[in-house]
């Protein structure tokens, strides 16, 4: 069932939720940097430094962006009475079961 709630994260929240995208994103471009690395004949050694690192620098990033940017998202949040987000919720006190 996907619900619809109006929501707004905390600085440690929003930070975190952005460390994960950034540590997605970093996965996906380390993978594609080595890919491309190896299809124009560079090394694999080389380009696996960068594809371990990626994911970690990402995360980091995007953490410090959530850090700067909080201030306007707390406007924007206080402005607009939440960002809706819809998906399946579970409070935490049910979290021991299946979403």
């Amino acid at each position: 069932m996907v619900e619809r709630y109006r929501v707004q994260l905390d600085l440690f929240g929003l930070m975190k939720l952005l460390a994960l995208v950034g540590f997605g994103v970093g996965v996906i471009a380390g993978l594609a940097l080595l890919i491309y690395t190896v299809m124009n004949g560079g090394n694999i050694i080389q380009a696996i430094l960068p594809m371990i690192i990626s994911p970690f620098s990402n995360a980091l990033v995007t953490a410090l962006f959530g850090l700067v940017s909080y201030p306007f998202y707390n406007w924007y949040c206080n402005r607009n009475r939440g960002q809706v987000l819809t998906g399946r919720f579970l409070k935490e006190q049910e979290a021991n079961q299946d979403i």
